[in-house]
């Protein structure tokens, strides 16, 4: 089957109502997501569009053309020079020849001498193939917010997630809404626990770009107080009904009085994607093959939460 291929610089006006057209269409191929890492991370978004011999766009993605030496501050995070192309959960398909769509798109770019960096979307699998570039098979965990709360409850761990999440309430701890007011409260705890974590941490100004330009595309987020002190806190996107976790903060105080914040925070977010008619809560990635103990306690998180395995590929050359 003949496609057009195209690449463009400048976003098509009706980008972000096509990517509604697919279960599969995510923030990260938003023109405002686009937008943002533009202006804040130095990324230069590309706009690819496969579409067929009739008209009809089969499939798109935000392609992120970067390069080390365009980051500006960004670039002590990377003390090697290079240049890639870089997308996440893309394309986003509108047709169901998946094996085609993306065997083309993945053929497309491993033939522009440039390396690659990108992940498919977890609805698709993993059953793809190309002689041209390195797949890496990479996990999450899907909570499918279309099933009752109590049915969710009965997937989660007995002890380590639905006692958490009674210990935390019975412990005093309240849970409110970010807002433009409280971003801040937001970006200094989460700047706390990066520290704490020997991660870089983000100016107040990356914070906010964040929360304003993506805030029409469904971004929101949650603060865990106890005695009006901000003690955790976890923002999420919720584009076209597909929730993505983001930065995760978390105090020390919560850690040292087994407050168990995160717990509760992350189930309030699984209580708003039900009542608000979403499908599915993405914990985000994970090695399903973990090669030592921070790893192996990332997957043992994230499992406790009852969610859908779901093995994607991770692609590089």
């Amino acid at each position: 089957m003949d496609f057009e291929l195209r690449l463009d610089s400048e976003c098509p006006s009706d980008w972000n109502n096509q990517l509604l057209k697919s279960p599969f269409g995510n923030v990260f191929n938003t023109f405002e997501y686009s937008q943002y890492t533009k202006n804040r991370l130095g990324w230069n978004p590309l706009f690819f569009s496969m579409i067929d011999s009739s008209g009809n766009i089969r499939a798109q993605a935000v392609i992120y053309n970067i390069n080390s030496n365009k980051l500006g501050k960004f670039s002590k995070i990377f003390p090697k020079k290079f240049s890639k192309f870089k997308w996440i959960y893309g394309p986003v398909i509108f047709s169901k020849d998946f094996e085609v769509i993306i065997d083309t798109f993945l053929n497309y770019f491993s033939n522009l001498n440039k390396k690659i960096d990108g992940t498919l979307h977890p609805l698709y699998g993993v059953n793809f193939n190309n002689s041209h570039l390195q797949l890496q098979k990479w996990s999450t965990f899907l909570i499918d917010l279309k099933q009752s709360k109590e049915f969710l409850l009965n997937k989660m761990n007995k002890k380590s997630v639905i006692k958490n999440i009674k210990r935390s309430e019975e412990r005093g701890v309240k849970i409110i809404k970010i807002t433009d007011s409280s971003i801040g409260d937001y970006h200094k705890i989460l700047n706390q626990y990066r520290k704490e974590n020997h991660n870089s941490v983000y100016d107040f100004e990356d914070t906010k770009q964040l929360w304003d330009i993506l805030k029409p595309t469904g971004f929101s987020g949650y603060l865990a107080k106890k005695d009006d002190m901000v003690i955790g806190g976890i923002t999420f996107s919720s584009f076209n009904g597909y929730l993505n976790e983001w930065g995760i903060a978390r105090s020390n105080i919560d850690k040292t009085e087994k407050l168990y914040s995160q717990d509760l925070l992350k189930w309030k977010i699984i209580e708003w994607g039900i009542n608000n008619n979403q499908n599915f809560f993405d914990l985000s990635g994970f090695n399903p093959n973990p090669e030592n103990s921070k790893e192996k306690g990332i997957l043992d998180y994230k499992k406790k939460w009852g969610g859908i395995q779901k093995d994607y590929v991770w692609v590089r050359n």
